[in-house]
């Protein structure tokens, strides 16, 4: 559809001189210099939009496109600013620029109630939890209004006043794309609270992170700060009534394990204050959800140190190097249980490490009678879905950390630990597969990890360990 620039002398002003109006497709106002990104201010606290008469004055009188799928479209940053008691919520997305029109979120159980651009509304449709807008290519600014509901489940925000929305239901709290490999940026503000509650949550996220690394809780929490790290980095816990014992049982070692994470890892990405948080997921519940910088934990589960341990670690693989594809789930899991593992190491000594090994093979055997699948399936990438296929269960955990304590073994674990260690400093803020890691511990070391990941990652079963005689290799 052609479209005509109504004001010759608008397009003259913002090319900056004389000439003829070279009027049509919307690639004439991009090389008439109207790009949003190029000649407005970006979004400010909050998603605030400042005005941007430039662009505006140009293309006001013009027709907002149609809405259109836009479903490659790149979801830079995220900022939200969300009213609970109202249970509404307004969404201001940075986009990029793209060759064509559209842009496509997925919106879930969100009733939207209005749509805008820099310059006005947009037009746009919502069918079966997918919202369809039609964007300019040039646009790069989209401001979303909509309403949200709680749930009793594990999909979105709570009633009991956490957020869940791992593995794919991050459209059930704010628009979103929730591929693992589509890293977004995120801001947070959070009001209109139940009286005497408190909030725990970033107001800022400004590395790029998976959608459903975004959350908070909201309850009656106290906080107890336990002591900074050698890199300054402030660690607490938030603990619900009558669990302070459990709580301080759960993380007496985690400044250690975040002090050992750091200075043996790579620096925390994530900001300079972080913790573990009990939510209330309800009776049985047990386990915890990476939302770093302030991480969850099932409310059953803050007397155990290593679930704080492995979701702290979670900010170094999962999410500081977050994985390309579901399929390579073990890259998150299994690697972070094997940083667990370390730190317990590095925190209570190599015989309580010992104890979690031999505990951990024993847990392996017994599942696999369960039931058993491949945990690195990467022949594909994001077909599988996570909610109902077999590698959302503890098999990539314990076959993961089971594979790298093997490797530590044949490689000795300051290579190990050079290896991770590097791995993570290039691809921090990135996605990656794990047969990169694979690679690259064979570039890193000269050893070969293909026949050990053949029969802990690609196999069925339990392997042979071999022995250790005298602990790992220096």
């Amino acid at each position: 559809m052609k479209r005509v620039i109504p004001s010759t002398a608008i397009l003259l002003l913002l090319m900056g001189g004389m000439g003829a109006c070279k009027c049509g497709e919307p690639s004439d106002l991009s090389r008439a210099g109207l790009r949003e990104a190029q000649v407005c201010s970006t979004p400010g606290e909050g998603g605030a939009l400042s005005a941007c008469p430039r662009l505006c004055d140009a293309v006001g009188q013009l027709p907002a496109p149609p809405p259109r799928e836009g479903l490659t479209r790149d979801l830079i940053a995220t900022a939200l600013d969300v009213k609970l008691g109202a249970m509404r919520g307004t969404a201001t997305l940075q986009v990029g620029e793209s060759k064509e029109p559209g842009l496509s979120l997925m919106v879930g159980t969100l009733n939207i109630t209005g749509v805008r651009g820099r310059c006005g509304d947009l037009k746009y449709t919502v069918k079966d939890g997918r919202l369809d807008i039609g964007v300019q290519e040039w646009a790069t600014t989209v401001v979303v209004d909509y309403t949200f509901s709680s749930t009793e489940k594990t999909d979105g925000y709570r009633r009991t006043g956490t957020t869940y929305t791992w593995p794919a239901f991050c459209g059930n709290l704010f628009p979103c794309h929730p591929s693992p490999d589509d890293g977004v940026k995120f801001s947070l503000r959070l009001g209109d609270l139940p009286e005497g509650q408190v909030a725990v949550y970033p107001k800022q996220v400004a590395g790029d992170v998976p959608a459903y690394m975004l959350g908070w809780a909201v309850g009656a929490y106290t906080e107890r700060p336990l002591g900074a790290t050698r890199a300054g980095t402030q660690v607490s816990v938030w603990y619900l009534p009558g669990e302070e014992e459990a709580a301080l049982a759960g993380t007496r070692h985690l400044r250690d394990a975040m002090d050992f994470f750091e200075t043996r890892y790579g620096p925390y990405t994530f900001g300079d204050k972080v913790g573990s948080v009990s939510a209330n997921w309800g009776p049985n519940a047990k386990g915890g959800m990476e939302h770093h910088p302030f991480w969850h934990l099932a409310s059953e589960s803050m007397g155990d140190s290593l679930v704080h341990h492995h979701e702290a670690a979670h900010g170094w693989y999962g999410n500081g190097v977050r994985i390309q594809c579901w399929e390579d789930f073990v890259l998150s899991e299994g690697t972070t249980d094997y940083l667990t593992a370390r730190a317990v190491r590095a925190t209570e000594g190599e015989e309580a490490e010992a104890k979690l090994w031999e505990s951990r093979r024993k847990t392996l055997e017994a599942l696999v009678v369960r039931r058993d699948t491949v945990v690195l399936p990467d022949a594909t990438c994001n077909a599988i879905d996570m909610s109902t296929h077999p590698l959302a269960s503890g098999l990539p955990y314990l076959k993961g950390s089971l594979f790298f304590h093997e490797l530590e073994k044949q490689v000795g674990t300051a290579a190990l630990d050079s290896v991770l260690a590097r791995f993570y400093q290039l691809h921090v803020g990135k996605a990656a597969r794990m047969q990169q890691l694979l690679d690259f511990v064979k570039s890193e070391t000269g050893h070969d990890p293909g026949p050990l990941a053949q029969g802990w990652l690609r196999g069925l079963g339990v392997p042979a360990t071999s022995p250790i005689t005298s602990g790992p290799k220096p």
